[in-house]
């Protein structure tokens, strides 16, 4: 080994001890006689002393040292002098003095500081094998490793079996485009890699395991944000004979007790759970953020009977008028109140109204002239004391009323109370708050295909209750389908399975597979569930996202080693790429562009 220590590692016990370390140059001092030198490798760092008067040559050597030159230094472990100490690392007490040297790599000057916070996400991704050089990344990356070594023996634990699934497959539509890899050995013919193992873990329930786990990459070929990735990470986990609440319960157990071991923050157990409809309804979205209040109410009853236009006309269209109450309203400035109008337009709603008081003492004695709205024309005093009843609005506090079509005002609400607690600090960071949105609608409808879609995946299945819909009406029939959310973020999905191919097959009939297009994407899965399916279910828990909650870092690409782009590029490797003329004959593939020119 060219070291005997970590860098990190030493500490007092090894005062007057000869060691021997090796790593990057991180910083270096030059003090004159005296040359100082930060010494960087996985384990953190330690400051080396070159001491001229000891020795000119090795001290000579060191002063050629530049930044990410990998050397060997061997030195004798000293204590450092009083008020040199640095306790913000762990060898803040002690320092090696050299005695040798060897230079094992010398290195160009690297485009950044390993360590600085200013680089922009370009240079860092273009130069990824540096920026993981630096603590933040380690310090991630490590994390991420000990969360899913922690997830598979918290899994093993619990007698489930972890089981690798394959990659290239059968071309299946779950929610996304696929990506697709052409075969040399069978021409004109296509894998697809997997968006999801759903197929095949729902097969290994047929196939008697009973309990699968697997922590599975998935790809999507779909637009990105900072929370997607074209190739992304999945917990995935399934289990036979089990309802809703025993699926529930284990994801419940397993993240309250990554919660406990990676976060100090406080974490509501068990879990809350709310359903689709009441997670819409108070929050404007499925993925609710509940360390903050800001909930929606609906305000149709109270301001059905005024004279304003907008508001009867939205009622007779089957709309809604909703809104949101913010406490403590005096430094609200009327350029932010503008600011939140243009917000909600842009989303494509209808804007906000404003309703506040002006130096109302007792709202119950509450004068219509004192009421500070584009509206107040339209209101009466009892409207404006029902509206702040509603809310448990006070005289200080100001409500935003927005009108239209419901899902287009519950989305614009929902992501205005967002941006409320964003900008104005309304959001407590030391909170963890999990929970289970659970019942979402088995289909929705879409307007420009005219045709019913899943709301998750086709293989969810309806409840006992609402099954007797599927026939009639698709709109009223429920999944046994539940999200896991934390903080307004989806860490993952999951439901109770159709184990019975008659009810399969509705399903697919609804969504308008043909019968032929049915038998060749799902044929085996059906034919599996004719040899005794047994009732299973399970979740897809998204690694990435987890991790990047636990680290505090806003997008998943800060924890995933060599990630894309929000373009799906690959900036390090530079990938996707253009593939040469051989391979292309050889996959028997022409360009668009080729055949274009041909003719």
């Amino acid at each position: 080994m060219y070291k005997e220590w970590g860098c990190g590692e030493i500490g007092i016990d090894q005062e007057k001890n000869e060691i021997t370390i090796a790593g990057w140059v991180d910083s270096w001092r030059d003090h004159g006689s005296l040359l100082f030198i930060d010494l960087r490798d996985s384990t953190g760092t330690v400051q080396v002393v070159f001491d001229k008067s000891k020795s000119n040559s090795n001290h000579q050597i060191a002063s050629s040292f530049r930044a990410e030159w990998v050397v060997q230094i061997k030195g004798i472990v000293e204590k450092r002098i009083e008020g040199a100490e640095n306790p913000n690392i762990s060898t803040g007490y002690i320092e090696v003095h050299a005695t040798e040297i060897n230079v094992l790599n010398e290195s160009k000057t690297p485009p950044f500081e390993v360590n600085s916070e200013n680089i922009d996400e370009t240079t860092r991704l273009r130069y990824r094998f540096l920026d993981l050089r630096s603590s933040r990344m380690q310090n991630n990356i490590r994390l991420r490793n000990d969360v899913i070594l922690s997830i598979c023996n918290f899994l093993n634990d619990k007698n489930f079996v972890h089981i690798e699934t394959p990659i290239l497959i059968k071309s299946t539509p779950e929610g996304a485009r696929d990506y697709i890899v052409p075969s040399r050995v069978h021409p004109g013919e296509f894998y697809a890699l997997p968006q999801s193992p759903q197929q095949i873990k729902q097969m290994l329930m047929t196939s008697g395991f009973e309990k699968y786990y697997q922590i599975a990459k998935c790809f999507r070929d779909e637009d990105l944000r900072a929370d997607r990735q074209p190739e992304h990470t999945q917990l995935d986990f399934e289990m036979s004979f089990v309802h809703q609440e025993d699926v529930l319960a284990n994801c419940e157990d397993l993240y309250h007790f990554l919660s406990k071991k990676y976060q100090s923050k406080d974490i509501t157990y068990p879990f809350p759970r709310i359903t689709y409809k009441e997670a819409i309804e108070k929050y404007g979205t499925d993925k609710p953020d509940t360390r903050f209040s800001l909930e929606l109410k609906n305000l149709n009853d109270v301001l059905g009977g005024t004279e304003f236009r907008v508001f009867n006309n939205t009622l007779e269209s089957g709309g809604s008028i909703k809104g949101i109450s913010l406490k403590n309203s005096d430094s609200i400035k009327r350029s932010y109140i503008d600011e939140l109008n243009n917000f909600v337009i842009e989303m494509g709603g209808g804007g906000v109204i404003p309703i506040s008081l002006d130096n109302v003492e007792d709202i119950s004695k509450l004068d219509i002239k004192d009421v500070k709205s584009p509206i107040a024309k339209f209101l009466s005093a009892e409207n404006v004391i029902e509206i702040f009843s509603i809310f448990g609005a006070s005289e200080s506090d100001i409500i935003f009323i927005s009108a239209g079509e419901n899902d287009k005002v519950n989305e614009c609400l929902g992501s205005l109370r967002n941006k409320l607690a964003k900008d104005l600090e309304l959001i407590d960071e030391n909170k963890i708050n999990f929970l289970f949105v659970t019942n979402f609608p088995l289909f929705e409808f879409d307007k420009e295909s005219g045709q019913w879609l899943a709301m998750h995946h086709v293989f969810s299945s309806p409840t006992k209750e609402t099954e007797e819909f599927m026939d009639s009406d698709p709109s009223k029939v429920i999944g046994n389908l539940f999200d896991l959310v934390c903080n307004g973020v989806e860490l993952g999905s999951g439901s109770i399975r159709i184990h019975n191919r008659k009810t399969q097959e509705k399903v697919f009939s609804i969504i308008g597979y043909s019968k032929s297009e049915v038998e060749d994407r799902f044929g085996p899965l059906l034919e599996s569930f004719e040899y005794g399916a047994p009732p299973h279910g399970g979740m897809g828990l998204g690694i990435d996202r987890l991790v990047a909650l636990f680290s505090n870092e806003e997008s998943i690409r800060d924890v995933i080693s060599f990630p894309k782009t929000q373009s799906a590029s690959d900036l390090l490797w530079g990938a996707p790429s253009l593939i040469e003329e051989k391979q292309k004959k050889e996959l028997n593939i022409k360009s668009i562009n080729q055949e274009k020119d041909k003719n």
